[in-house]
């Protein structure tokens, strides 16, 4: 078990503890770093936010150290910059700053899905094909969008796993870190959701008859229409 912070500012009225660090196997940076990132993808800290160290210990529970080592973590997957004379603040991500990361995403996924028609094993698809039904289970019963993306994240997880390429998926979640921070805006949408399950449906079918060049394109066209579909969205 790990020891507590020997620094934590201890127990504070009004504090918000739904975004208390618990304890676990993870470090508490590790932690710390997990609450606030999953914060600014809910837009709980919104975008050009400053974030004092002070008030993070606080909601969080944990030392300074740990903070300070979280939000140098999260500066490096481009969440949060250090302004000068202010510190660190939550990166704020422009229209053009989202046009390029679904143009970059549409190429590298196209590559995790030629990938996995070429690699992944029987268990590999049948788990997507698992996957997919849930996703299409939760968008029949009108769930919620956080129900939703933690299925579409699994379902990501089984198709870069089973790409075989640790490079390609590394890339992939770094990218999609930031493409978090817009996925909840196409996700609104019951159109948008109707058309993803289409798309969905379109890869398993490929993944399934392991059709390198038709997976590659449904994956390609899937990102496509979703950035489509933000653009649209943040333009309105």
């Amino acid at each position: 078990m790990l020891k507590p912070d020997t620094d934590s500012t201890g127990p504070v009225a009004g504090r918000d503890h739904s975004m208390r660090v618990e304890r676990k196997s993870l470090t508490l940076r590790e932690r710390a770093a997990d609450v606030i990132r999953q914060a600014i993808i809910d837009h709980r800290l919104p975008p050009g936010k400053h974030l004092k160290e002070r008030e993070l210990c606080e909601m969080l529970g944990v030392s300074r150290t740990s903070v300070r080592e979280a939000l140098r973590h999260l500066e490096s997957e481009h969440l949060i910059e250090t302004v000068a004379h202010r510190g660190p603040v939550v990166v704020s991500l422009s229209i053009e700053d989202a046009k390029e990361l679904y143009q970059v995403r549409s190429s590298l996924e196209g590559l995790a899905g030629e990938l996995f028609a070429r690699h992944a094993t029987d268990e590999h698809i049948r788990n997507l094909r698992k996957t997919a039904e849930e996703m299409a289970d939760a968008v029949a019963r009108d769930h919620s969008e956080a129900t939703l993306i933690e299925i579409i994240e699994r379902f990501y997880e089984v198709l870069l796993d089973g790409s075989q390429s640790k490079v390609c998926a590394q890339f992939i979640r770094s990218l999609n870190t930031r493409i978090s921070m817009f996925r909840r805006v196409g996700l609104n949408d019951a159109e948008r959701r109707s058309g993803m399950m289409n798309d969905i449906d379109e890869i398993v079918r490929a993944a399934e008859e392991r059709n390198a060049g038709a997976l590659k394109q449904a994956c390609i066209r899937h990102v496509e229409r979703a950035g489509a579909i933000v653009m649209q969205q943040l333009n309105g």
